[in-house]
């Protein structure tokens, strides 16, 4: 199984994840909305004004990613839920494209999660919010897919594509986001 992610050119606008099983072609779960922009002052105060996802505090870097694990959030960790969502992280480590070229520039701690809308019951994508380079997505679209992984047994090191692709809706171009960059990745393990 992997995950797949399309996120389009413009990263104020949503893309799409979900999750695929590779010997059948079938989708899993999903497709679901996500956000892979980074927080433009953020990222000006760390010398990336543009977002540019090859530097430190970029948008998400597009290419290929092993997926090692699951962390929790919350509690003991340094993940807080209202940033990181309360289901969990799933931790990326970037293995092609971009995302290894981001990598040897210094980018670490890549994430997917959740967090930064209140727990809100608002299904509108415009709830999604800018991170410092990690894909958020809406907290019970997180759940979902972590259930979809225990559900069908994906093993650790899972993989994960990043590509180019349509357009979604606006999401909340709230640019004084800052989720931190590298996010921490202390404490928790959901999965092995």
């Amino acid at each position: 199984m992997k995950i797949d992610v399309t996120l389009p050119a413009d990263r104020t606008k949503t893309g799409t994840l979900q999750l695929v099983d590779d010997a059948t072609g079938l989708t899993l779960f999903g497709p679901v909305v996500v956000l892979g922009r980074a927080a433009r002052n953020t990222a000006a105060a760390h010398g990336n004004p543009t977002g540019d996802s090859l530097q430190p505090f970029g948008d998400t870097p597009t290419g290929t990613y092993s997926v090692p694990e699951i962390l929790a959030n919350g509690g003991t960790t340094s993940r807080p839920m209202a940033q990181y969502g309360q289901s969990g992280s799933i931790r990326l480590d970037p293995t092609g494209g971009d995302a290894a070229a981001a990598k040897s520039n210094g980018r670490t701690g890549l994430l997917i999660h959740a967090g930064r809308h209140a727990f809100s019951s608002v299904i509108d994508p415009k709830a999604l919010k800018p991170t410092n380079g990690c894909i958020r997505m809406r907290d019970w679209d997180m759940q979902g897919l972590i259930d979809a992984i225990r559900a069908n047994g994906l093993l650790f090191p899972g993989s994960l594509s990043v590509t180019v692709g349509p357009e979604g809706m606006s999401a909340d171009m709230d640019e004084s986001v800052s989720d931190g960059d590298p996010p921490p990745l202390d404490g928790g393990t959901v999965l092995p």
